[in-house]
């Protein structure tokens, strides 16, 4: 930037633009024109006075950022020049959504279970017979652009389209409260609570019997919540009865209902007191009715886990997915798998 250094600018220009352009820059100022620089030879003590005098002066602070150092040490506190950048730590929160449900105590499963509630963000679509009318996507209304023709003479002015409007479908939850499933159920009650809050879902819990436990989970309070489920389902982490509740809930004259075209969410690890043969003819008629059967069994995640159990072999086939939900991490799947269109 000083009138001193206008040669060095034009030397260096020349060698990396024309070297004819930056002797005609030197000859218009009145000084003697730069050498060429077009050979190698001088352009090697051209680069190195310059690399000097940059480490003289301590580098380009013009073209260099400040330097950082990873230092956990207070010796070089005192050093102006240099950014310390503190040094980057998994959150306790991020363990935990790693960490099995069963190794959880009440505090970190409250955390999690805070995480799962914000975890839930779409909701499944079904497509419905009715259309409604859009500006470009989708085909040509014939009907209705002939119809608005009519305010223009007969002559169509501005072509309209339909696509088949979207209702948001029905999702219906499973959970096994027996004494198998203790450690699981309370983070599952967590993810269920904002689909009966904010969505349209229905929640049921069964042991030895079905309950419908919709009015208390969508309490705003979690605690509050998890008590009235405790006072409502009065068989918990007792035996189960999985073949049974089914039949209960697609026998029923007004549960039913929630089952035609819906998402069924079933959270338990199969094993079931009824026959198998029960249980296939109960999952064979649900999976008819329903949409999609999304079957979560904490007990998959195990190292060489098999469906040897009689239930769990013989519900498996009427299932669309098949997951873990062991861990938070985990049940992210489930709900992507849950939410999906």
């Amino acid at each position: 930037s000083r009138h001193t250094q206008l040669e060095r600018f034009d030397a260096v220009f020349g060698a990396v633009f024309d070297t004819e352009a930056g002797t005609l820059r030197s000859e218009r100022r009145g000084q003697e024109p730069a050498p060429s620089l077009r050979d190698d030879e001088r352009l090697v003590p051209l680069r190195r006075e310059l690399a000097d005098e940059s480490t003289a002066s301590g580098g380009l602070p013009w073209a260099t950022l400040p330097s950082i150092s990873f230092d956990d040490s207070d010796d070089d506190a005192d050093a102006s020049d240099d950014l310390a950048i503190p040094e980057l730590r998994p959150s306790a929160t991020t363990s935990e959504m790693q960490r099995p449900f069963d190794l959880l105590d009440e505090a970190e499963l409250a955390r999690v279970g805070a995480l799962l509630e914000s975890a839930v963000t779409q909701w499944p679509q079904r497509r419905t017979r009715r259309r409604r009318t859009t500006r470009s996507s989708g085909p040509i209304a014939m009907r209705r652009s002939l119809r608005r023709s009519m305010h223009t003479g007969g002559d169509v002015m501005t072509w309209l389209h339909s696509t088949p409007q979207r209702h948001p479908r029905n999702i219906v939850v499973l959970l096994d409260v027996s004494a198998s499933m203790e450690h699981y159920a309370r983070a599952y009650l967590h993810l269920t609570r904002p689909l009966a809050i904010e969505h349209r879902a229905e929640i049921f819990a069964f042991a030895t019997s079905l309950s419908r436990i919709t009015p208390a989970v969508r309490h705003r309070s979690p605690s509050e919540a998890i008590a009235q489920v405790t006072d409502t389902v009065t068989d918990r982490f007792s035996g189960t009865r999985l073949a049974t509740s089914l039949q209960t809930l697609l026998h029923h004259r007004t549960w039913s209902t929630t089952v035609r075209g819906a998402v069924v969410l079933i959270c338990s690890d199969g094993w079931d007191a009824d026959t198998p043969d029960e249980l296939e003819r109960s999952m064979k008629r649900l999976s008819l009715l329903a949409h999609r059967v999304i079957w979560v069994n904490p007990r998959a995640a195990a190292v060489g886990f098999e469906p040897s159990t009689g239930g769990m072999s013989a519900a498996l086939p009427y299932c669309d997915r098949f997951l873990a939900g062991n861990t938070g991490e985990a049940m992210i799947d489930v709900v992507a798998a849950m939410t999906a269109t």
